[in-house]
């Protein structure tokens, strides 16, 4: 006779996760924001990065210095935890390493890595780690070039190649098994839609209330500060875990 198959966990998250490590977010509801100091369509933009290569490597490089200067948080150990007891599956759409650096066997980087780099005329992708780039000497290490040479980040207008990964992941998702969603404006994928559509028991964890995605998206809503939360939201999946 065939078991019950294992109930499955799969953490989602968005930039939010990493805002208690002091990492700027990309969207909050006040404004204050990366995209406030900086345009989108200038430094991320595959359609015209080429034309502002300086600036796209200033700024990318600023963010792996703050990167280089952060720790992960209670919310990255946590689900760091998650993986260990329940072999939960860790999404992220964070192009940071602090998952990892919290001690997680793998994550899938939908939206790329920010310590890597990629050229995009011969493929080539190479660890950066958190340094400045330097034009003079940081050409691909595998053809020579340096105008292709790009932050292996998926800017917009680019294609991102794990996303069918990502699909197949929460498209099979069933009753039995649970979706949390963690610091995510649901505003690049609409985790709103997915969790009103997946059925699932769906978790949302993000500061506060927003538009996107709403909280009556979701069947259990926790909010507050990964550091204050952690313990109510850790209980929540364990109870649910176990049903």
């Amino acid at each position: 006779m065939t078991g019950k198959p294992e109930r499955r966990l799969v953490v989602f998250s968005g930039s939010g996760i990493s805002a208690d490590s002091g990492l700027d977010t990309f969207r909050t509801s006040g404004g204050e924001s990366l995209w406030a100091q900086y345009d989108p369509e200038v430094v991320c933009n595959f359609e015209c990065w080429e034309e502002n290569f300086s600036l796209v490597h200033e700024f990318y490089s600023r963010r792996r210095e703050e990167l280089g200067k952060a720790a992960p948080n209670r919310a990255h150990f946590l689900a760091v935890e998650w993986e260990k007891r329940y072999n939960a599956e860790l999404i992220t759409q964070n192009v940071d390493d602090l998952f990892e650096r919290a001690g997680a066997r793998y994550v899938m980087h939908v939206h790329g890595f920010l310590t890597a780099m990629r050229c995009t005329s011969c493929g080539a992708q190479w660890l950066f780690g958190y340094r400045r780039f330097a034009p003079e000497a940081d050409r691909c290490p595998r053809c020579g070039r340096l105008e292709s040479v790009k932050p292996n980040v998926v800017f917009f207008n680019e294609p991102a190649p794990r996303y069918a990964e990502m699909w197949r992941s929460l498209e099979s998702l069933t009753e039995d098994d649970v979706l949390i969603a963690i610091g995510t404006s649901g505003l690049v994928l609409p985790i709103g839609q997915i969790a009103r559509r997946c059925p699932a028991t769906t978790i949302l964890s993000n500061l506060e209330s927003a538009v996107s995605p709403r909280d009556d998206d979701f069947d259990h809503v926790v909010h507050g500060h990964a550091a204050e939360i952690a313990p109510k939201l850790d209980k929540l999946v364990a109870d649910l875990m176990r049903r």
